[in-house]
């Protein structure tokens, strides 16, 4: 499923880029209704139903074209509680609250909770109630916003 998710990056990527919309995330997995396409994207106006129908037109004909196969295909904002892959996102939510999941070989919490600090020569920096931590990047499985709801 990988080489899929590449792919469709190489092929949408810029042409979202061009228009001021961040392709965020990516996921092509089998769901109970089919191969799901998943795009999530954001942009500085934020998203709403116009843009993400703007984003499906603008993505499905290249898609299709080049024989990626799915049943559907969904164009979303990533949420409140969106997940940072990318080195610029964690320059970009520094001072946001974020859960960070740690790998079972970590040497540490499991799950932790606090303010990004920021992300510097591969490791996240958070602070928690009690403490500053740098976490290695390569032992979270995860990072994501944590909004208070």
């Amino acid at each position: 499923m990988k080489p899929v998710i590449h792919q469709v990056e190489k092929l949408v990527a810029g042409r979202l880029d061009s228009l001021g919309i961040e392709l965020v995330d990516i996921e092509y997995r089998n769901e109970n209704r089919g191969k799901v396409l998943r795009i999530f994207v954001d942009a500085d106006s934020g998203v709403d139903l116009q843009l993400c129908s703007k984003v499906t037109h603008l993505i499905k004909d290249v898609i299709d074209d080049n024989d990626i196969s799915y049943d559907h295909l969904e164009v979303s904002s990533p949420g409140l509680d969106r997940v940072l892959k990318k080195d610029k996102d964690f320059d970009r939510f520094s001072g946001q609250k974020v859960k960070i999941k740690t790998s079972k070989s970590f040497d540490g919490p499991h799950t932790i909770v606090g303010i990004l600090k920021g992300y510097e020569d591969g490791y996240i920096k958070v602070e928690t109630e009690n403490e500053e931590m740098a976490v290695p990047r390569a032992m979270a499985t995860i990072v994501r916003l944590h909004p208070d709801l």
